[in-house]
């Protein structure tokens, strides 16, 4: 039978707990000695600074009467596993007895950091063969001064490549200018891009050095610029033909030795043939490619993808954490990951942020892949013409105004939640998928 600690100072607790406890498990009011105890804590008779000490060897859960936020905020940051009020109900204590019974079971089935791959010198972390020809081929284009178009799925890397290129370029150790064409409005991309001059429009009430001006004799790498606007293209065109540009309100013609590096998860060919993308500046950005596959592509790396991000993030826990355990691995590769890289290191991140153990397990992996899109209010079988035609028929009938401007802000409504839904409230991962300019999607929010 095993035994279960209170360390209290209050005989009604004591009494109150005696008929709590599931029959596998006796109750102790003295502190255990071997290591892996489940301890309750009374923080109303007790330090609270006490459980720091405890948690190093036991999972400690708080039990207080009082209900204010502080006490539950004090233990919590000093370690316990959970905090629960008083009275406390049979059901609650069964729980958490239960909970941790299978996580002390999940870590002894661990993996220590040690035992992990470790991280490459590549780019992006991995030892898949797809990995390895990125590397050899990034390794190639570094040495060669054409421009490259990165290409792959959100979160995948592709900026972090681009600026290897750079580095192992000799441009190395020269400026690395990011401009992101997806974030940057569109009027004032323009300037921030070349330049201005004082009084060229207003507001303009100093001269300022554009983008490409900062970049000369390093790179440019233009990040997503598959948003960059049609207007623009033309300027950026001529830009890369000649290496030159005026600057906004000047007639002074200016010469920069800059390597232009690009990188978009949008189908470029695509935009070619829809005219949304001029052909003469796609092929002057992909002079030379390199594709990054998704994470789901490539799941063997996500054992060193791991150690690389505990280790970068580790610093950041309550406790040392020492490992991972082996369903955790389990449940991480099996995930597909839609977000990739970028979704794994946040989930890595929010992990080490909320153990309670020294090992990160399934329980800090509870909402991973969980959330789901808004369900549709029509079915599948249902077209647009069916749903909007009754709305039409029912707004003539009740002889409404400005009919066209609330279906409008009705479709947009419907539209964007199930899209942010879908991408998870990533709002640039929206506008793209839409084939609007994230800006665009950020006014049409506020209506």
């Amino acid at each position: 039978m095993e035994k279960v600690a209170l360390l209290t100072k209050d005989d009604s607790l004591r009494e109150e707990f005696s008929s709590l406890l599931p029959k596998e498990y006796s109750l102790t009011t003295k502190q255990p000695s071997s290591a892996g105890a489940i301890i309750f804590f009374d923080i109303d008779t007790l330090k609270p600074v006490l459980i720091r000490e405890l948690t190093e060897k036991h999972l400690v859960i708080a039990v207080t009467r009082q209900k204010r936020t502080e006490p539950v905020i004090e233990a919590t940051i000093f370690g316990s596993y959970e905090v629960i009020h008083r009275p406390v109900a049979a059901g609650t204590v069964t729980r958490i007895v239960q909970e941790v019974s299978d996580l002390r079971k999940e870590i002894k089935d661990f993996i220590m950091l040690a035992g992990l791959p470790p991280a490459p010198t590549c780019a992006i972390v991995g030892h898949s063969p797809l990995i390895m020809d990125i590397c050899k081929k990034l390794a190639r284009l570094s040495q060669v001064e054409v421009p490259v178009l990165v290409t792959g799925e959100t979160g995948t890397g592709k900026e972090l490549i681009a600026e290897s290129i750079a580095q192992l370029s000799s441009r190395f150790g020269k400026p690395f200018v990011v401009v992101n064409c997806a974030a940057v409005p569109e009027t004032l991309l323009e300037a921030e891009l070349f330049g201005f001059e004082k009084g060229s429009f207003t507001g303009a009430v100093s001269s300022k050095e554009g983008m490409l001006k900062i970049a000369d004799e390093g790179c440019v790498f233009f990040d997503e610029v598959g948003e960059l606007p049609l207007s623009l293209q033309g300027k950026l065109l001529r830009f890369l033909q000649t290496q030159t540009f005026y600057p906004l309100g000047s007639t002074r013609e200016m010469q920069v030795n800059v390597r232009t590096l690009s990188a978009t998860n949008r189908d470029l060919t695509g935009m070619v043939k829809e005219g949304k993308f001029r052909e003469d500046l796609y092929h002057r950005l992909r002079v030379s490619s390199l594709h990054i596959p998704p994470l789901r592509e490539r799941k063997e790396d996500i054992p060193p993808l791991i150690h690389f991000f505990v280790d970068r993030y580790r610093h950041t826990a309550q406790q040392s954490v020492k490992g991972i355990t082996k369903a955790f691995l389990n449940k991480m590769i099996s995930h597909d990951w839609p977000g990739n890289i970028r979704e794994l290191e946040n989930t890595i991140r929010s992990a080490i942020a909320l153990t309670k153990t020294p090992y990160l397990t399934t329980h800090e992996l509870k909402d991973l892949g969980s959330r789901t899109p808004f369900a549709r209010t029509a079915s599948a079988s249902e077209t647009l013409a069916s749903v909007l035609v009754p709305l039409l028929k029912g707004s003539l009938e009740k002889k409404d105004r400005n009919i066209y401007d609330t279906i409008h802000t009705a479709v947009d409504r419907a539209v964007f939640e199930y899209i942010l839904s879908y991408t998870k409230e990533n709002q640039s991962e929206a506008a793209r998928l839409l084939g609007i300019n994230r800006l665009t999607l950020r006014k049409k929010l506020k209506y």
